[in-house]
């Protein structure tokens, strides 16, 4: 098993307010991503919050021996709980939140969970499926069948989201089983990079990691996480950009 990560302030935000971190769990490993919402600062201890106790929380519930989806969903409120705490206690946070994707993953499944408009992907058999769906304005639009999925993409409203972490007093996440065969990829990213790349644009560019066990290993998971990040700076990349590629893969010379 193999992850690359990346992340990028982008081309015109003074500050990157988004959080991401990777941590194996006993038999578990745990991802997640969170793009924070809020002025000044706000946005990114909002992002920080959310990534440090749903790890925290996670990694508790799980040595606890409670079972993994009420242990995520948990950890996910808990930490809706505390940024929205925190939000109450200090005027220069009012008002701040997060979104966030995270996905608990063993060799043979993973579980995703999500709160607004972050997204996880799966990439099998050489189709990429989108596995979450956006908690935003457009995508319930789309949904309705009253715009389409390229009228979203350039809708002066695609940025605001229906859901989050840290703006309301509860937020229950949505969650997903998904097997997790030899070969797939699962890949967690903020909007930041789906606004400006296409989901045909990932698929070329997942379908040239080698899905052989024996092939592939960290410099071309790390690579295609470097071409997406650059392909979205030569978009202008007007928002921060995170991204987590998973693989189920041997790395190179293991056994």
């Amino acid at each position: 098993m193999l992850y690359a990560a990346k992340s990028h302030t982008g081309l015109v935000r003074q500050m990157n307010q988004d959080s991401y971190a990777v941590h194996p769990m006993g038999n578990w490993t745990f991802a997640v991503v969170a793009d924070g919402m809020g002025g000044a600062a706000a946005g990114e201890i909002a992002s920080q919050m959310a990534a440090e106790v749903v790890v925290r929380e996670v990694e508790l519930g799980l040595a606890a021996g409670t079972e993994p989806i009420p242990t995520l969903r948990q950890a996910i409120q808990k930490a809706n709980h505390e940024i929205w705490a925190k939000s109450r206690s200090n005027v220069d946070y009012l008002g701040m939140g997060t979104t966030l994707v995270a996905a608990l993953y063993t060799s043979e499944e993973v579980i995703v969970a999500h709160v607004g408009d972050s997204r996880a992907y799966r990439f099998h058999a050489g189709v990429l499926e989108q596995v979450t769906r956006d908690h935003s304005l457009v995508a319930e639009l789309v949904r309705r069948g009253q715009i389409t999925e390229d009228e979203a993409m350039h809708h002066p409203q695609k940025n605001v989201v229906t859901r989050s972490l840290g703006t309301l007093e509860w937020s229950d996440p949505e969650i997903y089983e998904l097997t997790f065969e030899p070969g797939d990829l699962v890949l967690l990213c903020t909007d930041g990079l789906t606004n400006c790349v296409t989901g045909e644009e990932l698929t070329e560019h997942l379908a040239t990691i080698p899905s052989d066990t024996q092939e592939a290993g960290q410099s071309e998971l790390e690579g295609v996480c470097d071409q997406l990040v650059q392909l979205t700076l030569d978009r202008g990349a007007p928002d921060n950009i995170t991204l987590i590629l998973i693989a189920h893969r041997k790395e190179l010379g293991a056994k």
